[in-house]
């Protein structure tokens, strides 16, 4: 499924005339959200990750939504539409009828003690009949399907598993747990691989005292059994996670009953564990890991293709919600991760929150959002057009100053204070009152004070005068 529409009412700062009516492409591809500090960005993912899931799901992950309505309203409600995929996206009553376009949402509402509140299926009386199906589908107690995985900016390999730690014990939350608590970890996404590690070799010693043969470097057997399929699948996850992850020089070069391990591309004779390197190196290996290890849970497969590259692609739809997806990443990072994430996973539609102008460039048409702050009187909404080319085609900088972000100056504050103190020495020189001392720091705080940028633009412009 693909998410079309995001509606909030009444959620924490969405309301009045904050309310949410944002319309998504409804296909896969690189979705930002951006916006200063307390402008809602988490909000708004968990509420979507809320109306995805269902109300029993919601229960799961958090009972307890105090603070979760605006102040002095009533109730409040979170909607999502969908546009389904009748190939992936099955119902589990196979009688059920629906439209390919369904609403999802839940509403709260206050109790008469003022203090609590009680979550409620939302009416979808946009769509009749859409209730019975969002049970028989998306929000199903195994749904076949219907994927969506939601990850917060604490994205650890070590700690509580998302999946075994909810609050309510009798709802597992499924794939969303850290968007909603800091203590929830990916360690399960580790011991997957770790058991796919441990069923390939029990599959490769049950062929040897079968008296099969190995066929392929790849480790799978001839007349294999269909159940038989961990090391293929290993081979898969470990193809997709050495096609240029991780940057520099290393690289996953594979899996042990200790977990994954990372070994330098020239040097494969030495290799230490992930959990050894710093958290960027963690942190996307452990969100890859993860993403796949759902994909598989939730359709019982892992379809692949061919990257333009020649890398491995996993072909399942769905829908990913990434909080902070520049958490721990450099900004050479940064600029990559977008383009990696759509590349490999190229059916998915990913809807992520940055700081960063870097993951704001790699932002399809149509899918770079801006939150206003707290104190803007307005909704999210869809940037302009002349907005989206100014992030995606300029520089940082341009982007960093737009009202995407309102930065006032990509400067330093001292080197504010030198280029003020440049403009007053400017006048001098230009009015013939400068001394020679003063001359001479303007000609310093002139070269001082150029910009790697200027500077870059001015080396291209020599080269071009020599090639004439």
């Amino acid at each position: 499924m693909y998410v079309t529409r995001i509606q909030l009412e009444d959620i924490k700062g969405f309301s009045g005339q904050r309310s949410v009516d944002l319309e998504l492409p409804g296909r896969s591809g690189w979705i930002v959200l951006a916006g200063r500090n307390s402008s809602g960005k988490s909000t708004l993912l968990q509420a979507v990750a809320l109306a995805l899931g269902g109300p029993d799901v919601a229960r799961g992950l958090n009972p307890d939504f105090s603070g979760w309505l605006a102040r002095r309203a009533p109730g409040g409600m979170a909607a999502v539409e969908v546009e389904r995929q009748p190939h992936a996206d099955v119902f589990v009553e196979p009688d059920t009828r629906s439209e390919r376009c369904m609403l999802l949402g839940l509403e709260w509402a206050r109790s008469s003690s003022r203090s609590a509140q009680r979550l409620q299926n939302l009416e979808m009386r946009a769509l009749p009949g859409v209730v019975s199906a969002a049970w028989s589908g998306p929000w199903a107690s195994n749904p076949q399907g219907w994927f969506c995985a939601g990850y917060g900016p604490f994205r650890r390999l070590t700690g509580a598993a998302g999946s075994s730690h909810s609050r309510d014990s009798s709802v597992p939350p499924g794939p969303t747990a850290t968007l909603f608590r800091e203590d929830a970890s990916l360690a399960e996404s580790v011991t997957w691989a770790v058991d796919l590690h441990h069923r390939k070799l029990e599959e490769s010693q049950a062929a040897w005292e079968k008296g099969e043969t190995l066929r392929g470097e790849q480790g799978t057997l001839s007349g294999e059994d269909p159940e038989q399929v961990a090391g293929p699948l290993l081979e898969t996850v470990l193809a997709l996670l050495r096609d240029g992850l991780l940057p520099g020089r290393y690289q996953v070069r594979g899996v042990s009953a200790d977990g994954l391990w990372v070994s330098e591309r020239d040097i494969t004779d030495e290799a230490f564990p992930l959990r050894e390197m710093s958290d960027g190196y963690r942190t996307v290996a452990a969100l890859v890991l993860d993403i796949v290890r759902q994909l598989h849970a939730a359709y019982g497969r892992l379809s692949t293709g061919p990257t333009l590259e020649g890398g491995t692609a996993v072909l399942e739809p769905g829908v990913v919600l990434i909080d902070e997806v520049d958490a721990h990443l450099h900004v050479t990072w940064q600029r990559r991760i977008g383009d990696w994430l759509r590349t490999h996973f190229p059916n998915i539609q990913f809807i992520v929150t940055s700081h960063s102008p870097y993951i704001c460039q790699a932002a399809d048409e149509d899918a770079l959002i801006r939150l206003p702050g707290p104190e803007e009187d307005q909704p999210p909404t869809v940037v302009s057009q002349d907005l989206y080319r100014r992030v995606v085609y300029g520089s940082a900088d341009d982007a960093a100053l737009s009202e995407l972000f309102g930065l006032e100056t990509p400067f330093s504050s001292r080197a504010e204070q030198q280029r003020q103190r440049l403009v007053k020495l400017e006048r001098k020189v230009y009015d013939g009152t400068a001394s020679s001392q003063e001359k001479a720091e303007y000609k310093e705080l002139s070269r001082l004070l150029t910009s790697s940028l200027q500077t870059r633009v001015a080396e291209v412009a020599a080269r071009l005068e020599e090639d004439r």
